[in-house]
């Protein structure tokens, strides 16, 4: 039995005699147990409080790490494949930094024939607690991004977006998310209403299990109509055994299903695929695509590329001719549908 040391000894001790030599009580060397048997006897079955209790203590003798984010469970693969990077026409950002917290950037988007050229404005501001981010753009389409630390666990977002051409593309979001020691938790609120009741309602937590492996649960309410409801639940899983690879696993309700895997090949290069899956009989729908992409960085460029199982395969080539300028090409073939996408972009920061 292990003891710990305590300045004061217990009153009324004596001490034990053996033979010719006086032998010190456990009172005398002002020693007493670790554990508190009268608080591990005050243990009770019934009690949701002391099973919650033991629980937290497990976890903080395990010490898991934060898994991260729901939402950004597989940030790897969207880093690697084309899916975020990829456009078409002539494409160019212009970006000035005015301040360390403040930066505004230029985009002008020329379209394929008959399409509309665009313009967007965009001003961000961050510091340690807050960052906002909005853009606008030449039909006075408004999209502005709110984030405020309000402790070191708990934040607040909010979203907002109006649309002049199309009022049913407007919406408001407001969003807290609550980060822990080995969870994450988060709950979003997207065109509520309080007098109908109509709007979406998400909550979504991601606990880590083990150091390598985390999963976790969202739960989807909408009532696009009053008296019109729609739940369903969605489930995930992220394994990563080391830096360098990770496996996701994701349900989307009950028809769809993602899975993923991401490596690191080398310092250089990264390798990403993707399955989906889509199940909904009542739709007539019952379709599976797979995905592959791989980006390598050279001294001066990135190359990343990506195909699918319908065909499609698609290029972008990201030359870095001086610090802060950059000249993009993007190409797109579908072999399928007979048709392909060509890009030319330049990207400018000073």
């Amino acid at each position: 039995m292990e003891y710990a040391s305590s300045p004061v000894s217990e009153k009324g001790a004596q001490p034990q005699a053996t033979g010719n030599m006086t032998m010190p009580t456990i009172a005398d060397l002002g020693l007493k147990p670790k554990f508190d048997l009268e608080e591990e006897l005050h243990f009770k079955f019934w009690n949701p409080l002391h099973y919650y209790k033991a629980l937290n203590q497990h976890r903080m003798r395990l010490n898991l790490p934060n898994p991260g984010q729901f939402e950004f469970l597989n940030k790897e693969l969207k880093t690697t494949m084309l899916t975020n990077f990829m456009f078409d026409g002539g494409h160019a950002d212009l970006a000035k930094l005015l301040s360390q917290n403040f930066q505004v950037m230029h985009s002008f988007q020329l379209g394929q024939p008959g399409q509309p050229s665009s313009f967007e404005f965009t001003g961000v501001y961050m510091d340690e607690d807050t960052m906002m981010h909005g853009k606008m753009d030449t039909e006075f389409n408004l999209q502005g991004r709110l984030s405020h630390s309000l402790t070191e666990q708990l934040q607040a977002k909010s979203q907002v977006q109006i649309s002049t051409s199309d009022d049913s593309q407007s919406m408001f979001q407001f969003e807290g998310e609550y980060t822990g020691a080995d969870y994450t938790s988060n709950v979003k609120a997207i065109n509520s209403s309080l007098v109908d009741g109509t709007g979406i309602y998400m909550a979504n937590y991601l606990q880590s299990i083990t150091p390598k492996l985390g999963i976790g649960a969202e739960l989807l309410y909408q009532s696009p109509l009053p008296k019109v409801q729609e739940t369903s639940i969605s489930f995930a899983m992220r394994y990563q055994p080391s830096a360098d690879r990770a496996w996701v696993a994701q349900t989307q309700g009950v028809n769809m299903l993602t899975m993923s895997y991401w490596r690191k090949i080398s310092e250089k290069c990264e390798a990403a695929a993707e399955l989906q899956a889509i199940s909904a009989p009542s739709y007539g729908r019952r379709e599976a695509s797979c995905s592959v992409g791989v980006k390598y960085e050279f001294a001066a460029s990135t190359v990343r590329a990506m195909a699918d199982s319908f065909g499609k395969v698609s290029m972008l080539l990201e030359e870095k001719i001086a610090p802060g300028f950059s000249f993009l090409i993007s190409g797109e073939l579908d072999h399928l549908k007979g048709e392909n996408k060509f890009g030319v972009g330049l990207n400018l920061q000073s």
